[in-house]
């Protein structure tokens, strides 16, 4: 029960909606609370928003098995692998999320979310990440700690507005199915 557009304001100010209901009070700080709020938001019907994309399955069945990728996300891990269900491609990523909670919540544009992800992933070199992500925040912090960047879309996703992030991404593509015109090296021919 807040009013629309409440929690927008919240993630602009505080980083996530999350960090700014425990800010203001309105949620505990407790694991149980946590929890409790990451259900809530994010038992969504997806259908109404992810289909299977098959263009995307043969995209990554192409990526070279030697090179380990993760899912690396500001949701939970319930939640992606709802996601990557939906998508077609959820058997592509066993065992390969780092979510929210394995980052200790902090916000995923944060050095502390990437350092995080470095760690689970068992990564030291951060010149060896490559990232795609659809935030140019995301974009920047990735970059200004050295992983390879791909700024992915055009259009902001909070505010509809023409995005770019050429100073901070290798690349910028307008569909994470172009990855393969930007990073070839990544495939196997």
């Amino acid at each position: 029960g807040f009013p629309p557009g409440y929690a927008y304001e919240l993630y602009k100010k505080h980083g996530t909606a999350l960090k700014g209901l425990q800010a203001e009070g309105l949620i505990d700080d407790t694991d149980e609370a946590r929890d409790e709020y990451l259900k809530e938001v994010h038992d969504l019907p997806l259908s109404m928003h992810l289909a299977e994309d098959k263009e995307l399955r043969l995209m990554l069945e192409k990526l070279d098995p030697s090179i380990p990728k993760y899912i690396f996300t500001a949701s939970v891990h319930h939640h992606a692998e709802r996601c990557l269900e939906a998508l077609g491609i959820r058997d592509l990523f066993e065992n390969q999320i780092i979510d929210v909670k394995a980052c200790g919540f902090a916000t995923k544009h944060s050095r502390e979310a990437f350092e995080s992800a470095m760690k689970v992933a068992k990564v030291t070199d951060p010149s060896s990440c490559v990232f795609m992500d659809d935030s140019v925040k995301n974009i920047v912090m990735g970059s200004s700690i050295g992983w390879r960047c791909v700024l992915v879309g055009r259009v902001g996703r909070d505010c509809g507005t023409t995005i770019d992030s050429k100073d901070s991404a290798e690349y910028e593509i307008d569909r994470i199915h172009d990855l393969p015109k930007v990073f070839p090296e990544l495939f196997l021919s």
